[in-house]
């Protein structure tokens, strides 16, 4: 059964002078739950999951820190001490983190903090006041289960012809060579092919994927130009990475045989706006 604690790791030895600071294989390797959290609050986790290695930060100084240095599969935000730039904390760590789950529990008069949250992207939010019975069945759910609503995700998943997204390298994989991603191009890529047949707006992807809906549009035109270049055969005449007329971009995953296998010579959608798009 895994030890809880209650400690500061960011500054208890994060870094290995061995490559200028980089940060320890022991603070990287940490995949439990980290927590910004009072340590003398009405919630106890380490009490409440003693199964679970959890990380209890009780500053958003310490929080933060944590965050960069570490993988939690789960991250959990009190309020107090959690405060909104925790939350827009967390929302960007999640949008390049795809594998990781957050959840916030804040005072029951706060409706508009936990509906933000959502909106964000977390997976739950919760009023501390609820039955703890409640409290603990949910964040049970939340710390079990994949991202995207409970919906398991796959290391890698075909994004073209020879084309991969592999997740934990954080890269893709062409014909079996891997190619680097920035940082938004995986996170669109990723966030679309979790949607694959469905049509975002550039202000949706903006605010899924930038959390900003007021940024310029053109930002995610350059982005999937980018991507086009690394996943199409022909980034001139795309096939996966579509564009929807008059709206945005869908993602149209590679074609399969009933033997599972790709057919190269399928032809995606040659208008996407002339079967019904889901919404």
């Amino acid at each position: 059964m895994a030890q809880a604690h209650h400690h500061s790791f960011a500054r208890a030895g994060a870094t290995n002078s061995s490559a200028g600071g980089a940060p320890s294989s022991l603070a990287r390797s940490f995949t439990g739950w980290l927590v910004l959290a009072d340590p003398d609050g009405a919630i106890d986790l380490r009490r409440l999951f003693p199964e679970v290695e959890v990380r209890l930060e009780p500053t958003a100084a310490g929080f933060s820190e944590a965050l960069s240095i570490t993988n939690p599969s789960l991250i959990v935000l009190i309020a107090p001490p959690a405060e909104p730039g925790d939350l827009q904390r967390v929302a960007g760590w999640l949008a390049t983190n795809p594998s990781s789950r957050a959840v916030l529990l804040s005072p029951h008069q706060a409706v508009a903090v936990r509906l933000h949250a959502l909106e964000l992207g977390f997976d739950d939010a919760m009023d501390l006041s609820s039955d703890p019975m409640e409290v603990v069945g949910r964040l049970s759910i939340a710390g079990r289960r994949g991202p995207a609503g409970g919906v398991s995700v796959e290391d890698r998943v075909a994004v073209g012809e020879g084309v991969e997204l592999d997740r934990r390298a954080r890269a893709i994989r062409r014909d079996g060579r891997l190619i680097s991603l920035r940082p938004k191009e995986l996170a669109l890529l990723d966030f679309l092919a979790r949607h694959p047949g469905w049509a975002f707006t550039r202000e949706e992807l903006l605010r899924h994927v930038w959390r900003d809906p007021g940024a310029n549009q053109r930002t995610v035109d350059v982005y999937v130009f980018w991507l086009r270049s690394k996943i199409e055969r022909d980034a001139a005449n795309p096939r996966h990475l579509m564009t929807v007329r008059g709206s945005g971009y869908l993602f149209d995953p590679p074609r399969t045989s009933s033997s599972g296998r790709r057919q190269d010579g399928d032809v995606g959608p040659v208008n996407v706006n002339e079967g019904p798009t889901r919404r």
